[in-house]
């Protein structure tokens, strides 16, 4: 079992833990999270990183439908031109763009624009989220800001 956690943490449910810890099996599938209310103690065996820890997922397209009315600039109008041709996405993909989205939009947070990018993934049933073994390090961010940089990239952890 490996105990990891790191200056954020995105929860199953979008939320963003700080301090955050993954408890995982060696082949990266998240057991447990927990939530340290951003109070960090001293565990045995607990590696702590410098980053947003996220746990591996994968989207996969279920209806092709996907019609977006909005301005070429609008939010949804960004991601629907990015995963139009895509019939899944990765959690790398995931992250390239939200930093084209962060471009577009540099008022918005990391967790604002990952919990946007979900939800509209995953409203009309136009994919569906698996989760899948592995453990990844977001580095590169704003830590402070929390904004995505051009410098952020994904670290496969586990």
């Amino acid at each position: 079992m490996k105990k990891i956690a790191a200056n954020y943490l995105v929860s199953e449910t979008g939320k963003f833990l700080k301090n955050g810890i993954m408890l995982a099996e060696d082949d990266g599938t998240v057991v447990e999270i927990i939530d340290t209310a951003g109070d960090l103690d001293e565990i045995a065996q607990l590696t702590f990183l410098n980053g947003i820890l996220l746990s591996g997922s994968v989207f996969t397209r279920i209806n092709a439908e996907s019609q977006i009315s909005e301005s070429a600039h609008s939010f949804s109008s960004i991601i629907n031109q990015s995963v139009e041709e895509l019939s899944q996405i990765s959690i790398y993909q995931l992250i390239e763009l939200g930093k084209q989205v962060q471009e577009q939009f540099p008022e918005l947070k990391i967790q604002e624009i990952i919990n946007e990018i979900t939800a509209f993934l995953l409203d009309g049933s136009r994919f569906r989220k698996e989760n899948i073994p592995g453990i990844f390090l977001l580095i590169g961010t704003d830590l402070l800001g929390l904004h995505f940089t051009p410098k952020s990239r994904l670290r496969k952890i586990l």
